[in-house]
């Protein structure tokens, strides 16, 4: 083999096997000395161990004596690694450590074991203190629910609408009524808003609140409810708007006055209210001069006869300088007046409250 190409490959120990670069003279292993005849290798390391003298300790090296027949081998660099000659980096715990040997001093040889399946156990580690008594949790652990909240004394009965006959136990933080939204739904009544209405307990009172509906929310007077101009009142099937009083505009300088019939004399001024049809449309309109004015099925200044759920006489106003006074005269079938917005109305025992088409009565329940 010529010179060129043994002077491009590594040379192999004969002691440990180990790779050493081209026309290296010492292994870096093992510290072998590696200056021999190009075409001829060491001979592998003898495994027998001869009998050594007294005192002196034997190489695990057999030396040939010098002029003796070495058999042909393989040019150095040309000597295939054997296959049990472990790495040179070793693992320990993990962590890389690079092989370190004395030079002059041969590495003894390891056959090759079986990968392990798992990694070296770490070094046992100090014995961790005495564990410390948790703090008690303040939030439920994760996938566990929450308690449901305890209920209280009030309860809504149904007493109108597709959902008649339903009973509702109202829970001490209150609950939320609507088609979509709340805990009490009434999903089929085009009249309710997506969240219309929520009853609330403060002081231990029932409180109702109107979310902004469309359609308002309206409560039953107990006798007499003081009512401002544009307000809503309801009697059975039929809604109503109170107008306040109707002045007169002011005549304008330099124009003629506007023809109509004389104003009553002696009168407190004239006074209007006004049926409201579905979609806020304005039906029927009563202005009248007298103080005081009537709504029922028969003989009143708004009459409907073929109305159910209508007294005789159900209801008057009687008009005051700032508005007017609604008086309720149904012996039990309820006047409703309309709520503002946002503001909290209190209730009492058998209270009824109208959402819509649905009508619900408030009672104790044990």
């Amino acid at each position: 083999m010529s010179q060129l190409l043994l002077s491009a490959l590594a040379v192999v120990c004969p002691n440990c096997d180990g790779y050493n670069p081209p026309r290296a003279e010492v292994c870096a292993s093992c510290g072998t000395p590696l200056s021999e005849a190009p075409a001829t290798a060491r001979p592998p390391p003898s495994r027998s161990t001869p009998a050594s003298s007294a005192g002196k300790p034997v190489s695990g090296v057999s030396r040939t004596p010098p002029g003796a027949a070495r058999p042909p081998e393989a040019p150095p660099g040309l000597r295939p690694a054997s296959s049990r000659t472990p790495p040179p980096i070793a693992s320990a715990g993990g962590i890389p450590l690079a092989a370190r040997v004395a030079p002059g001093v041969a590495a003894p040889r390891v056959p090759a074991a079986p990968l392990p399946l798992s990694r070296p156990a770490a070094p046992a580690a100090a014995p961790a203190p005495a564990p410390k008594p948790a703090a008690p949790a303040t939030a439920p652990a994760a996938g566990v629910r929450p308690p449901a909240p305890a209920a209280s004394r009030f309860g809504l009965a149904v007493i109108a609408g597709s959902a008649r006959g339903q009973r509702f136990k109202l829970p001490v933080t209150g609950c939320t009524v609507g088609r979509t939204r709340g805990a009490i739904l009434f999903a089929d009544d085009p009249f309710v808003s997506a969240q219309h209405a929520t009853f609330l307990i403060k002081d231990n009172v029932l409180h109702v609140r109107d979310e902004s509906s469309a359609s308002g929310v309206y409560v039953t007077i107990p006798a007499a409810e003081t009512l401002q101009p544009l307000s809503f009142f309801s009697i059975g099937q039929r809604l109503f708007r109170f107008l306040g009083k109707l002045e007169a505009p002011p005549p304008l300088a330099g124009r003629p006055t506007v023809y109509g019939a004389p104003v009553p004399p002696g009168q407190q001024g004239v006074y209007g209210v006004e049926e409201v049809l579905v979609g806020g449309r304005a039906g029927r309109t009563v202005v009248t001069s007298a103080p005081l004015l009537t709504i029922g099925q028969a003989n009143c200044d708004f009459s409907f006869p073929q109305e159910e759920g209508l007294a005789g006489r159900h209801c008057e106003l009687s008009f005051t300088a700032t508005g007017a006074q609604l008086r309720d005269l149904s012996g039990g079938l309820g006047t409703y007046v309309r709520i503002p917005s946002g503001v909290d109305r209190p209730l009492r025992l058998g209270d009824r409250v109208r959402l819509g088409q649905h009508i619900v009565q408030v009672e104790l329940v044990g």
